[in-house]
């Protein structure tokens, strides 16, 4: 099989070789580099098509040039072959099928990805011991790959690297302080080495999904330090969140130190997506917005729903793609009118510039129990009030990062973001002449806070002070809150600690009430598609028994 691809790749060159003529646009190769999560350890080809937005990728892409360092020291440039997942695969495969779809320029992709290195040695172009010599392996693969175009009279354009890298170095309190210097150098070389002095790199984040994010949240700040200091001083540079992608969990319910399958098909449309944003390329959402007005009578009631938390709030695996075969909900796929929605997604990756009809967003194929919410309120509230949700999650976050005395690390810190987007939601309505009541706050209890012991055993206070200064901010002491459990079918640790803690804070604190799940399906880590449904509703339910 390997070697018919080899064929296969061979008799592509008078294809692309044709493509790149004078009048034609050159061939557009990008450097793949960094470590493990650039490898794609963890990310799994025959799980590609269990994810509907990508199913097929796994096919290769013979319109697409491949080569990659091996994993010998002395690996080099080998020759190009079709673009194809590995044993494992990493953000290449989306990068390129995002790309063929809205560019028509030739694309070719070089990849030099080995797990476990640092800028500090490995990455190091003055390569000292030890460390693995990447980056005279590195400039020679690369620098074989463009002379093979060269020779075979294809014109090519080095158009930028990809880049994530990090961890490795962050670990280390030795190292963590000089990542801006290696990093600085590195790219500096390259660009001398390859003669592009005006060589782009899009540099992904290390995400705060994975269990760095929790028992090394210190070193992790450092390590967005010293990139940032990076970032402020390379005009050519551009930066990649990924904390909002998927990150695969252990099965003992450990978040691990991989995307995942995944997570890495998401990662390669993040970087795609940065990339057609800078050549002008962006990749347009549809207009959701309401076009004239909302559909409800000035001066008449707005009741305003918040809904907020972390992955199974936000949606993770469950997928809008596959509302029209779940029983029962085929119509929430569609945009419900009479029902207004606000919404920051990610910590603000996604976020809505006004309100709009509730249904889907255009957002890593996910929905969270918002749409089976509102359906189930607008069918029994009453017909003249309005029904507005506003939404506010990050599924990358820890309970610390909602601390409204403020996250350690203050670059993470959600609470006044959070609080700020609920009263702009609820003063746009006011100004529009409605008589808006903030009606509750709907909360899924966080995963990571289940697994990190410190977390763990804080949670429920935690929620305690957020519950208080909520109410406070809000000016609304009665400010109902509604806790939906952690499922008992989940691997997440710890979760039947935490969702007792919570019931006994609830007995305490008028207004919070705890909202059991475990009479709802439930995948491995979530909900999936039919158990958020079914939140959904639970979550209306408990308001309306309230009331």
């Amino acid at each position: 099989m390997k070697h018919l691809f080899a064929l296969l790749a061979w008799l592509l060159f008078p294809l692309v070789a044709h493509a790149a003529t004078p009048s034609a646009k050159p061939v557009k190769v990008f450097l793949f580099a960094g470590q493990s999560n650039m490898v794609g350890s963890d990310a799994r080809p025959e799980r590609i098509d269990e994810f509907p937005l990508f199913k097929g990728v796994g096919a290769p892409q013979p319109e697409v040039l491949y080569t990659y360092l091996g994993s010998k020291a002395d690996s080099g440039f080998k020759g190009w072959e079709p673009l194809r997942p590995l044993q494992s695969f990493g953000a290449e495969l989306t990068f390129a099928r995002r790309l063929r779809a809205q560019d028509d320029a030739p694309l070719a992709i070089i990849k030099s990805a080995i797990g476990g290195t640092t800028v500090a040695f490995d990455w190091n172009p003055d390569a000292p011991e030890p460390g693995q010599k990447l980056y005279p392996r590195t400039l020679a693969l690369v620098q074989g790959a463009l002379r093979d175009l060269e020779q075979r009279g294809i014109r090519y354009q080095l158009e930028a690297v990809i880049w994530h890298q990090g961890e490795n170095d962050m670990l280390d309190r030795k190292l963590n302080t000089n990542y801006a210097a290696g990093f600085t150098k590195l790219i500096a070389r390259l660009r001398t080495d390859l003669k592009a002095p005006q060589l782009k790199w899009f540099i992904g984040e290390v995400s705060e999904k994975g269990i760095w994010g929790m028992d090394n949240r210190h070193n992790l700040a450092i390590l967005r330090e010293q990139q940032d200091q990076v970032l402020a001083a390379d005009p050519l540079l551009r930066w990649v969140p990924t904390s909002h992608l998927a990150f695969e969990v252990m099965n003992h319910g450990q978040p691990h130190y991989h995307f995942g399958t995944q997570g890495q098909l998401q990662m390669g449309e993040a970087f795609a997506a940065a990339y057609l944003k800078e050549i002008g390329k962006p990749l347009a959402p549809p207009d959701r917005s309401f076009k004239d007005r909302l559909p409800v009578a000035k001066g008449a009631r707005v009741r305003l729903f918040v809904l907020a938390g972390q992955r199974n709030m936000e949606g993770e695996d469950a997928f809008a793609s596959q509302i029209p075969q779940a029983d029962g909900f085929a119509a929430l796929a569609q945009a419900q009118k009479d029902v207004f929605y606000r919404y920051s997604l990610g910590g603000g990756v996604k976020t809505s510039t006004g309100w709009e009809p509730l249904g889907p967003v255009d957002y890593l194929d996910n929905f969270g129990p918002e749409l089976s919410f509102g359906a189930r309120l607008r069918k029994s509230l009453e017909a003249r009030d309005g029904i507005a949700i506003v939404k506010f999650t990050h599924s990358g976050a820890q309970s610390p990062d909602w601390s409204p005395r403020g996250s350690p690390e203050a670059r993470r810190n959600l609470y006044p973001k959070f609080i700020a987007f609920v009263r702009d939601a609820k003063a746009d309505l006011v100004r529009q002449g409605y008589d808006c009541t903030v009606e509750g706050v709907f909360w899924h209890t966080g995963e990571n806070d289940t697994f990190f012991g410190p977390y763990q055993r804080n949670y429920a206070a935690a929620m305690k002070e957020l519950i208080a200064q909520t109410r406070l901010d809000l000016q609304q002491p009665a400010l109902p809150w509604f806790i939906s459990e952690q499922h008992p079918k989940a691997i997440w640790r710890n979760m039947e600690a935490v969702n007792t803690a919570l019931k006994t804070m609830a007995q305490a604190e008028p207004k919070v009430f705890v909202i059991p799940t475990a009479q709802l399906p439930h995948e491995r880590l979530h909900f999936g598609t039919r158990g958020t449904l079914l939140l959904g509703e639970e979550l209306a339910q408990a308001y309306l028994k309230s009331r």
